[in-house]
């Protein structure tokens, strides 16, 4: 009786068992698309006397703002990465060659400037793919065991390897930026997008006026809307610009590079008022989560295209 009695309670533990989840065991680390970039990349810690690293040269006002969502950091990138204002807002992990000191994870960043932003000497002489970093930052690539071993040394350096990610933002839209240059009495707009979630790049953007909020329906078929499209120019390459824009308010759409081809995005509402205000950031309320396969390549980055999966 008393071995019937055990095997029962055997048999009801081992239920309980199956039936609860599982213990929580570390996080697996995230399954990233593109693998590391191994060619001689090095990462700066910014020196003390070289101020700070804003967003200014992307559009960001507000750094912190930016780099408390999801855990990433703020980066300075060389004029080869950069490629004239292209790699704005691009997120990257970061991992130093040597592990010793070194966290597996390393560090994320968001590319929110060029090094001549910061100031030429923040990093000496810059060039390749290289990272000018906070000292925050910095020592995000340290490990427990380190803490703040890295973040704590002037103007020292690591060599890197590092892959492109998706950026993730859990409380912002897709957002445009009304650039200075832009004058709506003469049809000059110049836009800039922000907060680009996702691993995407924006090949294509178009411009059409909206129908006014108030405006009453009509039992006839609307009109086409007359899209105008926007350009970039050499050597600022992350504003799109156009010298035809109607009067506002106007609605946007854009194509995001997305899978192995390309995907159009379109507000369901104006986008820019019709009183937009140059250096003024609207929300376009699209989430851009896609990823690429063509954002993978180091070689924008490095002088070789070396990668490992």
């Amino acid at each position: 009786m008393a071995r019937l009695l055990l095997a029962l309670v055997l048999a009801v533990a081992a239920a309980i068992s199956h039936s609860l989840p599982a213990r929580a065991s570390a996080a697996p680390s995230p399954s990233y698309r593109c693998g590391w970039c191994t060619g001689r990349s090095t990462a700066y810690l910014l020196r003390p006397d070289a101020g700070v690293i804003t967003g200014a040269a992307c559009g960001y006002g507000d750094r912190a703002e930016l780099a408390a969502d999801e855990g990433f950091h703020i980066a300075a990138v060389s004029a080869g990465f950069f490629r004239g204002g292209r790699a704005c807002g691009a997120c990257y992990q970061l991992r130093c060659r040597d592990r010793r000191a070194c966290s597996d994870a390393g560090a994320k960043v968001v590319v929110v400037a060029d090094v001549r932003e910061v100031n030429r000497t923040a990093a000496g002489s810059v060039g390749g793919g290289q990272f000018v970093l906070s000292k925050d930052a910095f020592a995000a690539l340290t490990t427990a065991g380190h803490s703040g071993q890295l973040g704590s040394l002037v103007d020292t350096a690591v060599d890197v390897d590092f892959r492109r990610i998706p950026c993730a933002y859990k409380s912002k839209n897709l957002a445009v930026r009304v650039e200075e240059m832009s004058n709506r009495d003469k049809g000059h707009l110049a836009l800039r997008f922000l907060y680009q979630g996702g691993q995407t790049d924006i090949v294509a953007v178009e411009v059409a006026k909206a129908a006014a909020p108030d405006a009453a329906q009509s039992a006839a078929a609307p009109s086409p809307t007359n899209w105008k499209y926007m350009t970039r120019r050499e050597g600022s390459s992350g504003v799109w610009r156009t010298s035809r824009a109607p009067a506002g308010p106007l609605q946007l759409r854009l194509v995001v590079t997305a899978g192995s081809g390309g995907k159009w995005l379109r507000a369901d509402r104006a986008v820019l008022p019709a009183e937009m205000q140059p250096g003024a950031v609207y929300d376009t309320g699209l989430r851009v989560t896609d990823v690429a396969a063509r954002t993978c390549s180091c070689a924008s980055a490095s002088g070789n295209d070396d990668e490992e999966d």
